[in-house]
């Protein structure tokens, strides 16, 4: 019997012009960060060079698994567009990535919240209600 490939599920919106807000739904690891990559590489290409600042926000309240390639990328994302957006991750309580986040004190370098409106605390705009 062979294992099923990694599948990771992107969902992309732009729901201001503040606020790129990507969900992920799966594993982020060694095979999928690329697909997250290119993604967030595809959307910040498409918008204007104008030196607005703006919010990423990364919802992985779905994800069950983070490796340490998962990790990288983060803190990558964070500092290839750091002068563009703020990276800010919405996660789900008592998850694995979570314990991850939480113990490697990615909270003292990213946004990190359990909601929008915890989010919101920090700055970053508020989502639409579907999305929160």
């Amino acid at each position: 019997m062979q294992d099923e490939p990694d599948v990771l599920e992107l969902n992309i919106h732009r729901p201001s012009e503040a606020v790129l807000y990507l969900r992920a739904v799966g594993d982020i690891d060694l095979s999928t960060t690329p697909q997250v990559r290119d993604a967030v590489e595809a959307q910040v290409a498409a918008l204007p060079q104008d030196g607005l600042l703006r919010f990423l926000v990364m919802d992985i309240r779905d994800v069950s698994f983070i490796d340490s390639a998962g990790l990288a990328l983060l803190v990558e994302i964070r500092k290839r567009f750091h002068d563009t957006y703020r990276l800010a991750v919405q996660i789900a309580a008592s998850t694995q990535p979570e314990r991850v986040l939480r113990l490697g004190r990615f909270d003292t370098f990213l946004i990190v919240g359990y909601s929008a409106s915890e989010l919101a605390t920090h700055g970053v705009p508020p989502l639409p209600a579907e999305l929160a």
